[in-house]
């Protein structure tokens, strides 16, 4: 006679029309909490390394950008300023998203992220340059992203000092430079700080720790056949799943308080919004993080393999592909999939918005609901997949 085997479905739970048994529940959670408080590796895992990768991490990077989109304001309404903007943009460098007709619709626009900054062309403008005379066009800068915010800045200078030589006379020996002068307005971070701005977004890249340790934790008894003794309980899928999670949860939120101490009393970074809205975005962002973590986890036997997974899958791709460093890359819809299936490109502009500018829950509502349909879907699909089986 072969092998017997033993195989328990923890998920057929919908079907049944059990409930589910809260005490099983807080009995997993904590087993959980126990398990992470007696081993210094895992408490320091969950809680200390957060804080730690951002204080590391938080010096490290600096990108050049090459396409901005941008927003014009043209109060002078001449042909000299219409080639002025056709200068700008003619290589693509500088994407106008929209013409505005007051000054008061740039804010609404940078909040929502449709732009970097705001090109204002005052009156008059034309008549100072065929004057031979010294004009200013203002760039209204979004510092949030502090490394796009200096690009701007750098490449509109530049561009209007080519455009003031094209200006002169052929032959002339008069100085272009400083003919048009650009002067920076930069609001959210009007000293374009790169801390300000990377020190929120990183906060996303270190959060992905409670996600991993919760990770090796379902790989680890994966591994050591702890499922063993759970076949014999009447512990049912929902009950455990969502007793790992509630653990993982408590902890995660508790490593947010060390990164705060580090964002406010190291970093000096500004918390303009409220520690309410804080804590609920980071919230949905654990939800997201933790469901995609335990669906991955499904597919792999040992920690090795979890660990190199949500290394490879999560950690390294929210550097580069989630608007942390660079914008995020929109030229085809493979790449934009991409980028808006991780977690961290929505908590990189939930952060960004409420530590810089302090946008309240509605303004974010956005990012917020996608971070909870990611969070649902995979949560779902890991009951869904999920099953303890004994050989």
């Amino acid at each position: 006679m072969g092998r017997d085997q033993f195989t328990r479905d923890f998920v057929s739970d919908a079907g049944t029309g059990k409930k589910v048994n809260v005490k099983r529940l807080f009995a997993i959670s904590r087993k959980e909490f126990h398990h992470v408080t007696r081993d210094p590796r895992m408490l320091l895992l969950v809680v200390v390394a957060p804080a730690f990768l951002l204080m590391m991490l938080a010096y490290v990077f600096a990108f050049d950008v090459d396409k901005f989109s941008v927003v014009v304001l043209d109060q002078d309404r001449t042909d000299l300023s219409r080639r002025y903007i056709a200068d700008l943009s003619g290589d693509g460098t500088f994407e106008i998203a929209a013409y505005l007709e007051r000054y008061e619709e740039i804010e609404p626009l940078l909040k929502a992220g449709r732009a970097r900054a705001a090109i204002v062309i005052p009156h008059g403008t034309a008549d100072q340059l065929q004057a031979q005379q010294p004009a200013e066009v203002q760039a209204v800068v979004d510092g949030v992203d502090s490394i796009s915010g200096q690009q701007v800045v750098s490449q509109l200078e530049q561009r209007s000092r080519l455009f003031s030589l094209k200006l002169l006379p052929v032959g002339s020996r008069a100085a272009p430079i400083g003919l048009l002068d650009t002067r920076l307005v930069a609001w959210y971070n009007p000293s374009i700080k790169s801390l300000y701005s990377m020190v929120p977004g990183l906060i996303a890249v270190v959060l992905i720790m409670p996600a991993l340790a919760l990770a090796l934790a379902f790989a680890r008894e994966k591994e050591l056949g702890s499922f063993e003794g759970l076949a014999a309980t009447p512990m049912r899928g929902v009950e455990y799943i969502f007793g790992k999670l509630l653990t993982y949860l408590g902890f995660g939120m508790l490593s947010m308080v060390p990164i705060l101490i580090a964002s406010l009393a190291w970093f000096h970074v500004p918390l303009r919004g409220t520690l309410i809205d804080l804590a609920a975005v980071t919230l949905c962002y654990f939800i997201a993080t933790f469901g995609l973590a335990l669906l991955v986890v499904n597919f792999v036997k040992s920690q090795q393999a979890a660990m190199l997974f949500m290394i490879l899958v999560f950690f390294i791709p929210s550097f580069f592909l989630t608007g942390l460093i660079l914008p995020m890359d929109t030229s085809s819809p493979v790449m934009t999939l991409i980028s808006g299936l991780l977690p961290a490109s929505h908590y990189v502009l939930l952060a960004r918005g409420v530590f810089l500018k302090g946008l309240d829950l509605a303004a974010l509502s956005g990012p917020i609901g996608i971070l909870l349909i990611i969070g649902g879907v995979t949560l779902t699909l890991s009951l869904v997949v999920f099953k303890k089986r004994i050989n």
